[in-house]
């Protein structure tokens, strides 16, 4: 009951919802990892997959932090770019899936006419062809990459761009993520966000958010209830 009553006010003035997009609409974390497991391996270091859950996907430290952390002499945008040419064949594969509690979300929101769009730490042609191929882009009036920014999460210009492009005032959209890097921005950028804890992120501090639910199946059946009364 308590997080009902707050989904319902965190939801009220608000035209938009802004979707953070790996590991919230798409499981492609793992594929995420795969990519630079591989990119790494080339280069004769091996990722912890335990590490970089926290320090990657958590902490947003990229390439950067792994550098970093083990003292190593590599470049992080040569290793970007190694790595984004194989992720990006795994979003075009049609392998990545989509979460099917998301689906639900996203289609209760659009039922109830909020705008929706996406604001996410991926390119945007990778998240175009995920979306492409599972036939949900028609959704999101817009679709905002780290390409299109000039610094990504925690910075929040991303959530801003997204803002911007939708036509609707900070203020007026809610932010779903599942990182502490998401929830800076958004928050930075002057939203209020909504946490999900996921198989990646459970466990993690997640409090800074305005409301943090175990899963999206818990935010789905709340807005469930919250639209069907």
């Amino acid at each position: 009951m308590k997080n009902l009553l707050l989904l319902e006010n965190l939801l009220r003035n608000k035209k938009a919802i802004i979707f953070d997009f790996d590991n919230i609409v798409v499981d492609s974390e793992p594929y995420h990892l795969k990519a630079y497991e591989k990119t790494f391996a080339e280069e004769g270091h091996k990722i912890d997959r335990e590490e970089y859950w926290v320090e990657w996907t958590f902490n947003g430290g990229g390439a950067e932090g792994e550098i970093e952390r083990y003292n190593l002499d590599l470049d992080p945008d040569y290793m970007r770019s190694k790595k984004d040419p194989v992720y990006s064949d795994f979003c075009k594969s049609g392998n990545i899936k989509i979460f099917p509690a998301a689906l639900k979300i996203i289609k209760i929101l659009k039922d109830n006419k909020f705008s929706l769009a996406i604001a996410s730490g991926s390119y945007q042609h990778d998240i175009l062809s995920i979306i492409g191929a599972k036939d949900i882009g028609k959704n999101f009036i817009a679709v905002i990459g780290k390409d299109m920014v000039p610094k990504p999460k925690p910075h929040p210009a991303t959530y801003l761009k997204a803002s911007s492009e939708l036509g609707i005032e900070p203020s007026e959209c809610l932010a779903i993520e599942d990182a502490q890097k998401g929830i800076i921005s958004a928050h930075e950028a002057g939203m209020e966000v909504i946490a999900v804890e996921t198989t990646v992120t459970k466990g993690f501090n997640l409090q800074d958010a305005d409301l943090v639910v175990s899963g999206l199946e818990e935010l789905q059946k709340l807005l469930m209830n919250l639209f069907t009364e």
